[in-house]
């Protein structure tokens, strides 16, 4: 008997295998879907969706290749892990996928394989009616080579369409494959950074989860999630599907041991206690001591299981919630049936400049608000004020004749003054919104009016140019940052992350100190 079917639940809640059923379509994760689709049946070409470890690529991949397995003039090929040694190797996969076993044995170059390739799509892909698609995840592992070989491929269209559409599923570190190959990046007709979840999205994954999982004939015994658990949940694994779900996994088998049907914030912390990902410092000591620390775990939960069985009282935990709020959630989390406007957009529009590979000169442009003048916005974003800098940006703004008259809706540009390293000290932030748009960063802080933010302008090695809202307050240890962050139940306070800019290669633009 599985544990699960304690609570009188059908199925495991958390696991963490990639399950479509369990596809939880937060509103950013049904916005990356939709503009996959529209992408792919407008044949658009090359699709890159890029995140950190655990912010729910794989569950998207499957459940994109769910949707798209109901047309039967779209044939799909997966590739799991393009790590390919030679280029070769990697051009006979494809090859195969595409025309058959057969076929690609009988080339031995790359220059066959495409060669072979290409015939196949124009016989094909001539048709309106048939979309190939290519999907590849890992896109991080992906050698400079295999890059090339895709980017080929990409160039076998008509005047209308692309013949094949290749998705891409990476981690950040592609952006470094990106940067060396500017000819591949420019290819993209969607380049889609997919963020972890707000704690609203986090309360709605778990009600979501256990909801999908129970059991319709029979009393729930499902646990009760209170909303400062989800707040303690939210704050530990701050918005990560993957982190949320290994984490209430475990907050499950410490209920049953506990014989419980609620879970408190008492409970998150005790569940966490023997989770590592939580503890940022997870199994401390040599890799002989972690791999014991990791086996001592799996036995612990084995015992969870076992010992849930005599503890377990019958008929405990809260009644089923209705049918009526089931569907509110459901049609609450649907993807809009309108077409996403920022889907219509051109290529060009859709996929952004790739980072610059050198420090740039200007910061960006800010738009002038109402009854502002020039020096509160130098102070804003330089972090001072003088006649130096003032005359340093009518040397980048030609127009600006007179800093003293400005008017609403006139746009600036802010050269970038001075660039050091980032001192130790000033390593981790609070920042409460990033984007590599000035002006976005700057009219947040200025809507706000608040005097605690500050304006940070940095240069990434990989990101290239950014900006954040950050806390005045810096942090040269990630245990000291994570201790500020504010309480998650407070308004907006899901929003607020740990900014890290302990990198080798970052430059400080402005808001920091000199070390």
């Amino acid at each position: 008997m599985e544990y699960y079917k304690l609570f009188n639940l059908e199925k495991e809640p958390f696991s963490n295998t990639p399950d479509p059923e369990f596809f939880f379509r937060s509103n950013r994760h049904a916005e990356c879907l939709q503009k996959l689709e529209i992408s792919i049946r407008l044949r658009r070409g090359l699709c890159i969706v890029h995140g950190e470890v655990g912010t729910g690529k794989t569950t998207l991949c499957r459940q994109m290749v769910r949707l798209l397995a109901g047309d039967e003039n779209i044939a799909v090929h997966m590739v799991l892990d393009p790590g390919f040694d030679r280029t070769e190797d990697f051009a006979a996969t494809v090859n195969e996928m595409l025309t058959g076993c057969q076929n690609a044995l009988a080339c031995s170059t790359v220059a066959e394989h495409k060669e072979m390739i290409k015939n196949h799509l124009f016989d094909r892909g001539m048709d309106s009616e048939n979309t190939i698609v290519l999907i590849i995840e890992e896109g991080q592992k992906l050698p400079v080579g295999c890059a090339e070989f895709l980017r080929e491929l990409l160039n076998y269209e008509t005047n209308e369409d692309k013949l094949l559409q290749i998705v891409i599923f990476a981690q950040n570190e592609i952006q470094d494959l990106l940067l060396s190959q500017p000819n591949f990046a420019d290819r993209a007709a969607l380049y889609h950074h997919l963020k972890p979840l707000t704690k609203k999205e986090t309360a709605q994954l778990i009600r979501y989860r256990l909801q999908t999982a129970g059991n319709r004939d029979k009393r729930s015994a499902a646990p009760v999630f209170t909303r400062r658990s989800v707040a303690r949940i939210y704050r530990l694994t701050r918005g990560y599907p993957r982190k949320i779900i290994n984490l209430c996994h475990h907050i499950l088998l410490l209920l049953l041991v506990r014989g419980q049907g609620r879970v408190t914030p008492a409970i998150v912390n005790r569940a966490a206690s023997s989770v590592p990902f939580v503890q940022k410092t997870s199994f401390p000591g040599s890799k002989w001591t972690r791999a014991v620390g990791m086996a001592a775990a799996t036995a612990l939960a084995g015992v969870i299981v076992i010992a849930a069985y005599a503890h377990w009282p019958a008929a405990s935990g809260p009644e089923p919630k209705a049918e009526t709020e089931a569907k509110a959630v459901a049609q609450k989390n649907a993807p809009p049936e309108k077409q996403d406007p920022a889907a219509k957009k051109s290529d060009k529009e859709v996929a952004p400049e790739p980072p610059a590979k050198e420090l740039p000169s200007v910061l960006g442009r800010v738009r002038i608000n109402e009854n502002e003048n020039l020096w509160n916005m130098v102070k804003r974003i330089y972090g001072t004020s003088s006649a130096g800098i003032v005359e340093e940006l009518k040397a980048a703004n030609p127009d600006l004749r007179d800093p003293a008259r400005i008017r609403a809706g006139q746009k600036i540009r802010f050269p970038v003054l001075e660039n050091h390293p980032v001192p130790k000290q000033q390593h981790y932030w609070i920042a409460w919104q990033k984007s590599d748009n000035l002006n976005q960063i700057y009219q947040f802080i200025f809507n706000r009016r608040a005097a605690d933010l500050n304006l940070l302008s940095y240069w990434h090695p990989s990101a290239g140019l950014q900006h954040a809202a950050v806390n005045k307050k810096s942090f040269a240890e990630y245990s000291q940052a994570e201790q500020a962050l504010p309480d998650p139940d407070k308004s907006l306070a899901e929003e607020a992350e740990i900014l890290n800019l302990s990198k080798d290669g970052i430059r400080l633009l402005t808001g920091g100190q000199k070390g």
